[in-house]
């Protein structure tokens, strides 16, 4: 009984956040690069699927939703969301260049962050979940240059 209502917590959990972008977050990555080339940021592209692998789930609830992660990454990168969810899924236009992308950047699994530059060139990946304090650590090695360490304050 305890499993069955675990599973339909985490089902309804992954219905309300399925769909469209986190706020702050771009589907088109094409204007991220014009913006990362612009405000000399990187560009930070989550490959997810929010309605039903737990970790991307985890990872929002614990990672992306927290003030020390919205902050380090407003500052220095330009966040793109590509979901493949099972349910609400994109637009057949979005679906085709999330995939061009996940191929080009050889994504495997989710979730995966990959790091980009302004000319789309990767410059890295963090793969799986990881806790917040881990994550923060991973993304500061992409930070722009002339960009030192940021704050972890906020939670």
């Amino acid at each position: 009984m305890k499993k069955f209502l675990m599973l339909l917590t985490v089902l309804f959990t992954a219905v309300l956040f399925a769909g469209d972008a986190p706020r702050g977050w771009t589907t088109d990555i094409n204007a991220a690069l014009a913006q990362a080339k612009r405000e000399n940021k990187r560009v930070l592209i989550l490959f997810t699927g929010s309605d039903w692998c737990n970790y991307c789930i985890r990872l929002k609830k614990d990672v992306l939703d927290k003030k020390a992660f919205k902050n380090l990454a407003e500052e220095n990168f330009v966040p793109v969301y590509f979901d493949f969810p099972h349910r609400n899924q994109p637009s057949d236009a979005q679906m085709r260049i999330q995939n061009q992308w996940r191929t080009k950047l050889q994504i495997q699994g989710y979730p995966t962050m990959a790091i980009v530059d302004a000319d789309g060139k990767m410059l890295g990946k963090i793969i799986g979940y990881r806790q917040r304090e881990q994550y923060l650590g991973e993304l500061e090695k992409y930070l722009p240059p002339g960009r030192g360490n940021r704050s972890r304050s906020g939670r």
